[in-house]
């Protein structure tokens, strides 16, 4: 049923964009035929962009159109996002396929706005309503925790019909397993080691589980649909059949591990020569990492701290730190371990640049939990050890929503997240949201 929503929220973005391309192209050209230059691939580009960004910022979930106020706010940030990267794209290939006139493109951005608003914000929670006033058109929802809070969120569930869901007890429906579709957890654990195991308790491949946790208030993803008594709700969805899904992936790690270190081979030349020229040493970091499984590799960085020949134990200790004292990762750093070109370099995370040659070799994938070394994953707990059930990756979630400023259970805890969810759809979301994260370095250490 979801996939037929987001056909229909698809392909009625379609017809938006359509309709103000047709009436934007009318104001200003008075035609509709072969009146500009590039007046199809204009269309073609935007027909792609914009409901690629509708994707990333989650406009084709349902549930978040309870929230008018958030499904605004979303709309106006996909219509800026599409209109910096429209002029962004026409200025760097000055127009070679997109119409350059600032009067069309003004009308455009604004009829779009204007028909986005009208059925995003104000109509399509009330469509969403209409559909789903037919009980038969819902799904069935089982909740699972205190008994207390039962009526009070099924009440809820009740006045947003919106949602699409009807709330049943866990009890009521034992004896039919297969009736529920979906499950709402209801969790009140204040750690994150009990929340991760309630949460892999209750999930089923193939099915959804929503989940309510004041512990998400910490992780400030921006996920969730709702909130109940002041605690977002996330979604966990643990896809099937992921053996198909890692043959795709290792197809798009290797295509995206080739072209960035093409595009990337002179800046790499550049920060070679930097590198030697700051302090003396090597100028690519070989160090060992655990991957899948907790196999070791190499694993290849720019040196951005001063050569030692020797172990570094006070560096060692500070991860130990991070894992078993919950410091942060930037707490661990002495300052004057790091070169001057090394805090530029890890400020912008250029250092990582080397990685794409160990997603290329294949230790590791282009989306995924960060590497730790082994002395690290010796001090993991035992629910720890579930992140290292993938490839470790040159970006996740710890990467885009945390890095240096996030205590250790904390991020790892965002990297399971990742685990239950992974999905081909799920990583150019990250690798999308990865391009901000680095731009304004939040979080680097």
């Amino acid at each position: 049923m979801r996939l037929t929503h987001r056909f229909i929220f698809v392909l009625t973005d379609l017809i938006i964009i359509i309709s103000a391309y047709v009436l934007a192209l009318l104001l200003r050209f008075k035609s509709l035929i072969d009146v500009v230059d590039n007046q199809w691939s204009t269309l073609v580009f935007l027909l792609v962009l914009i409901p690629a960004l509708f994707y990333v910022f989650d406009l084709y979930n349902h549930f978040i159109y309870i929230q008018r106020l958030r499904v605004f706010f979303k709309v106006i940030r996909v219509w800026l996002v599409s209109l910096v990267i429209y002029v962004v794209v026409g200025f760097l290939t000055k127009h070679f396929f997109l119409i350059e006139s600032r009067a069309f493109i003004i009308m455009f951005f604004c009829f779009s706005l204007i028909f986005f608003f009208a059925l995003r914000v104000i109509c399509l929670k009330k469509m969403l309503e209409t559909y789903f006033s037919n009980s038969k058109r819902r799904l069935t929802c089982k909740y699972v925790g205190p008994l207390e809070k039962f009526k009070e969120l099924s009440k809820f569930f009740d006045a947003n019909i919106a949602t699409g869901l009807t709330f049943v007890n866990c009890d009521k429906n034992a004896g039919s397993p297969t009736g529920c579709n979906e499950t709402f957890l209801y969790s009140q654990a204040i750690s994150y080691d009990r929340l991760y195991k309630e949460i892999k308790a209750n999930l089923v491949p193939g099915q959804t589980l929503h989940v309510a946790s004041q512990l998400f208030n910490n992780l400030r993803l921006g996920w969730e649909w709702c909130k109940i008594d002041a605690m977002p709700v996330y979604t966990f969805c643990q896809r099937k059949y992921q053996f198909c899904r890692d043959c795709l992936r290792r197809c798009l790690d290797i295509i995206g591990a080739i072209i960035g270190l093409i595009v990337l081979a002179p800046f790499f030349i550049i920060t070679a020569i930097a590198i030697r020229l700051d302090s003396p040493g090597p100028i690519i970091y070989k160090q060992k990492r655990c991957g899948k499984d907790g196999k070791e590799f190499v694993f290849y960085k720019f040196r951005s701290m001063y050569h030692n020949d020797g172990k570094e134990p006070e560096l060692d200790s500070g991860d130990n730190d991070h894992i078993n004292r919950g410091m942060l990762k930037e707490e661990t750093l002495k300052d004057k371990q790091i070169t001057d070109v090394g805090r530029i370099l890890r400020k912008t995370s250029i250092d990582e640049w080397p990685q794409f040659i160990n997603v290329l070799k294949g230790d590791m994938s282009l989306i995924g939990p960060r590497p730790h070394r082994p002395h690290e994953v010796k001090c993991y707990h035992d629910w720890h050890k579930d992140r290292l059930s993938i490839k470790q990756g040159l970006t996740g979630l710890w990467q885009i929503y945390g890095r240096g400023e996030m205590p250790c259970d904390k991020s790892i805890f965002l990297d399971l997240i990742y685990v239950m969810n992974r999905s081909i759809s799920l990583d150019l979301r990250l690798l999308f949201h990865t391009i901000p994260a680095v731009i304004f370095g939040k979080g680097a250490y």
